[in-house]
């Protein structure tokens, strides 16, 4: 069970491959997906829940009573009914009929989907995730009547339309019209070069969802600290790919969530692998040798962020090292060293923990090097 009040279903595929999966089984299931938020409410702009037809879901879109009233909404959903959207204004009297103690307003739209609807531009939106592309969905909404909930204005929909929207401009879908659409595909590639989702309500109503491919991190070394390293730098959305030479380490029974395990040396993993500018490189290896050669070849590939494990003392010696192979100061100091956010941690699951946190910090643009 979940704080929501609902069983939700263990699921490592994506909520739109879902979606696929069932409208190809002819199975009715309705998604769940914030269209704005304003102030503190609790609504993150990627958030979804999908639901299946026995009542169990994946997602969230916020937990707490929030979010269970979007269950009960979406359940009544599962025999028939239109798309709604569900608008809450959480001022404090309200906030606290909930048992929240946020405030702010936000929406969501619950929509029922069935086998073809909008089939087309949801599998071309699977297909690009699954393939580490970036894309955009757009959803344009038809408005209709409102109802009076007891916590949120309910709005029931006349027509819900999905374009997808990729970043070489291929566009799948349409309004029926050339114009909107036109616009549409503009305010899409808009949000795809910002990498964020929108909102609009201008000429038509509409939400521009933007999805972008999972951050890589490559985890070199498979021992101890790795592993709960891996598992949670997965559940918080990075693709992790673990690298060590012993094959006894390097094993998904060690590391059941990864999305690769690789047995290699270092320099054949760095040939092999795509490390680049995007990529969140970290050095826990079993000695200071072969620390040192990932964190080398870490700043060669110009990796986005590079963090190693280690004493100060272990720190300095290296850092003086890679002065000495000729790397800069300035090449020195982006390495995140010791890693990890200062949290006092003791256990290897709280190291874990400071270092996910860090690599949090740097995707959402507040790293800070070490």
């Amino acid at each position: 069970m979940n704080a929501s009040g609902g069983e939700q279903k263990p699921n490592r595929r994506t909520i739109l491959a879902e979606i696929v999966a069932q409208q190809q089984a002819g199975r009715r299931c309705v998604l769940a997906m914030p269209l704005w938020s304003l102030g503190s409410a609790p609504v993150g702009q990627s958030a979804k829940l999908l639901m299946y037809d026995d009542g169990t879901f994946i997602g969230t879109v916020g937990g707490g009573a929030l979010e269970a009233e979007v269950l009960r909404i979406a359940r009544g959903m599962l025999g028939a009914g239109s798309a709604r959207v569900l608008e809450f204004d959480l001022n404090p009297s309200e906030a606290a009929s909930l048992g929240m103690i946020c405030g702010g307003r936000c929406a969501f739209l619950v929509e029922p989907i069935e086998r073809g609807d909008s089939a087309e531009a949801f599998a071309a939106a699977g297909l690009a995730e699954s393939l580490g592309e970036p894309i955009a969905v757009v959803t344009v909404i038809g408005g209709d009547s409102a109802d009076g909930g007891a916590s949120a204005r309910e709005y029931r929909c006349s027509s819900v339309v999905k374009m997808a929207v990729a970043a070489d401009g291929t566009v799948v879908g349409t309004t029926g019209d050339a114009e909107a659409d036109e616009s549409l595909v503009r305010e899409a590639e808009e949000a795809l070069s910002e990498g964020r989702s929108r909102y609009l309500e201008e000429r038509v109503t509409a939400h521009v969802d933007v999805l972008l491919p999972r951050p890589q991190v490559f985890i070199f070394g498979a021992g101890h600290i790795a592993v709960p390293l891996a598992h949670v730098a997965q559940l918080v959305g990075f693709h992790v790919t673990v690298i060590d030479d012993r094959a006894e380490f390097a094993s998904r029974e060690r590391f059941p969530l990864a999305d690769e395990v690789i047995v290699s040396e270092v320099d054949r993993a760095f040939a092999d692998l795509p490390i680049g500018a995007d990529s969140y490189v970290v050095a826990v290896t079993r000695g200071h040798m072969m620390d040192e050669e990932v964190v080398a070849a870490a700043l060669r590939a110009g990796a986005r962020y590079v963090g190693m494990i280690g004493s100060r003392r272990k720190v300095a010696e290296i850092r003086e090292r890679l002065r000495e192979r000729g790397f800069s100061a300035e090449d020195a100091g982006r390495v995140h060293a010791p890693i990890g956010v200062e949290i006092h941690a003791d256990t290897i699951e709280e190291i874990a923990v400071s270092i996910v946190a860090e690599l949090i910090g740097e995707r959402r643009g507040s790293g800070e090097t070490g």
